[in-house]
């Protein structure tokens, strides 16, 4: 009997998948989330804006400083004019020409306006803590995709694995039958029932090829770079088996990053209810200026003038009635405060909520590892002898079919159960806020 290559039809197959190459990159997890925190675009869209924020948090824009204006006026123009005074004396003045200059600079300055200055101040800083926490929410999702997308990327690697081995026994099993056929000790069925199953088994592994190269697309993509690029992982899933739920929960309730961000929310409503209790207070300004004024005129009664000084002083204002809107305002502010109270509430019990999901999900996926691995090791067995007492004829097609594909079933779930354990505990870790301190050790 011909041996075929178990790298045949994978090798076939790869001929239909443009982005393979035969220069393939070694991609590490460490060397993908330092690609992708450098260049992914959504992490440098967010920088961007937390940039402004903090470019936004000044002492000026918050109203402590005073603003000063400079303004410059000239003017001219040409006339004629005839003039008659009550002393008799009559004037006429063709093309006069007649000029004035105008500068000045004008200083005003809140001095006071309810405390509304420092209140605004602090909403800044809150708003640029939002902006860098946005930042750090952003990086933490880039990271968890990265690194899910990298095992993912592992478990699809073994998926094609386990479907070329089947579509190798399949194609073993068809020249047995063509073999036995031609000596006449087999049957036509024999034959076309183990090419309907090496055709089910190459349709699987086609698909599983497919979805591989499609991974491998996302993949580049959340690491901002060409699509097409092609590399090779040759690390493994190994999941954490130290993670403590109690641990998990104390850290997320105190790090979690939506968690601060509800909470960062929840101080700027606070905030603003002092914003407008601010109106209610009287606003006093100072105001100083310099002027220098010119004039030239060949009509009229003065031929130049100049004068120049300072000039300073201050005002006061102060609502007294304004339809009891200051009031209104500050209700709605209240509405929004509580409205800030009830969403960090929310968001403490979604995350416990989430938590222990994940949690249960996580145990549950360890457990089913930990069951599939021996299945995994009976079923190899059972296959080996299965295909051996097939070769002597004591062991049927729909058998050996039968119980090869206990041995892929067994398989493919030891890989699944392996893939979402990682994933709950990547999530796990996301949640709790140390995704990033623990990848930053890989």
């Amino acid at each position: 009997m011909k041996k075929v290559s178990p790298f045949r039809h994978f090798a076939i197959l790869l001929l239909f998948i443009p982005m393979f190459s035969l220069a393939q990159e070694p991609m590490t997890l460490q060397k993908a989330l330092l690609i992708g925190l450098d260049k992914n675009y959504s992490i440098i869209l967010q920088k961007n804006q937390a940039q402004i924020a903090k470019n936004d948090n000044t002492l000026g824009n918050a109203g402590f400083l005073p603003s000063i204006d400079l303004s410059v006026t000239q003017n001219n123009n040409i006339s004629t004019a005839h003039q008659e005074q009550f002393s008799g004396q009559t004037k006429d003045v063709t093309n006069a020409k007649n000029s004035t200059l105008n500068v000045g600079v004008q200083l005003n300055w809140t001095l006071f306006d309810g405390l509304n200055m420092f209140v605004s101040k602090k909403m800044l800083r809150v708003l640029e803590d939002l902006g860098e926490n946005g930042t750090r929410i952003i990086v933490e999702g880039t990271v968890a995709d990265i690194t899910v997308t990298f095992y993912g990327i592992i478990q699809l690697v073994k998926l094609v694995r386990v479907a070329q081995e089947a579509v190798d026994l399949s194609v073993q099993r068809k020249h047995i039958a063509e073999a036995k056929l031609s000596l006449g000790a087999g049957s036509q069925l024999m034959l076309l029932q183990s090419t309907v199953d090496l055709n089910a088994d190459s349709t699987r592994l086609i698909q599983q090829v497919v979805l591989l190269a499609n991974t491998k697309a996302d993949f580049n993509r959340l690491l901002a770079r060409d699509v097409n690029t092609d590399f090779i992982i040759t690390d493994s899933i190994h999941s954490n088996k130290t993670l403590n739920y109690d641990t998990l929960i104390a850290n997320a309730l105190r790090q979690n990053s939506q968690l601060l961000a509800a909470r960062l929310n929840q101080h700027l409503a606070r905030l603003g209810v002092r914003q407008v209790q601010s109106d209610r207070y009287p606003s006093l300004g100072f105001t100083a200026g310099y002027s220098y004024n010119t004039l030239n005129s060949q009509t009229g009664f003065l031929q130049y003038n100049q004068s120049y000084g300072f000039s300073y002083g201050f005002n006061l204002t102060y609502t007294l009635f304004n339809g009891f809107n200051i009031n209104r305002t500050i209700k709605d502010a209240k509405v929004l405060m509580n409205s800030g109270d009830i969403e960090v509430q929310d968001a403490e019990q979604e995350i416990r909520t989430e938590l222990l999901k994940l949690n249960n999900q996580y145990l549950s996926s360890l457990a089913v590892v930990k069951m599939q691995l021996t299945n995994v090791e009976v079923a190899r067995e059972n296959v080996n002898v299965a295909f051996e007492k097939y070769k002597l004829g004591s062991l049927n097609d729909v058998e050996l079919r039968e119980i090869q594909q206990k041995q892929i079933d067994a398989e493919y779930q030891l890989i699944l159960s392996q893939f979402e354990a990682k994933k709950s505990e990547i999530e796990l870790v996301r949640l709790s806020g140390e995704l990033l301190r623990i990848t930053s050790g890989i």
